[in-house]
């Protein structure tokens, strides 16, 4: 765990992570993103919108991991470390129409 070429994987709010896998502080901000949407779907309505959400997409052109919209939003604020201050309930739902950013990292 995690799974081959994601670098860690955020379960029930515990992060697992690949051996010799740098935390950075933008991985670490990606998954405390993933933290908050599983703490405010009361996790096991994260994981059924997400796995829904990603069977959806699977047809689709392109990346169906990379459009999912929690996917989105933890990547495209990783970079902002103050974003979980600001960041409103269900912000993710901003995504669900939105093109997917550029990722640096894999992560799941």
């Amino acid at each position: 765990m995690p799974f081959h070429g994601f670098s860690a994987i955020n379960l029930l709010g515990i992060l697992f992570v690949h051996h010799g896998v740098y935390l950075s502080e933008e991985l670490m901000n990606h998954e405390r993103i993933h933290s908050a949407q599983q703490r405010e779907m009361l996790f096991v309505f994260f994981y059924l919108a997400y796995f829904i959400e990603w069977l959806i997409r699977l047809p689709l052109r392109g990346n169906a991991y990379r459009r999912i919209s929690f996917e989105q939003e933890a990547y495209s604020n990783q970079r902002n470390l103050n974003y979980l201050k600001q960041r409103r309930l269900y912000a993710w739902r901003h995504y669900l129409v939105s093109r997917p950013s550029h990722h640096k990292h894999k992560t799941f």
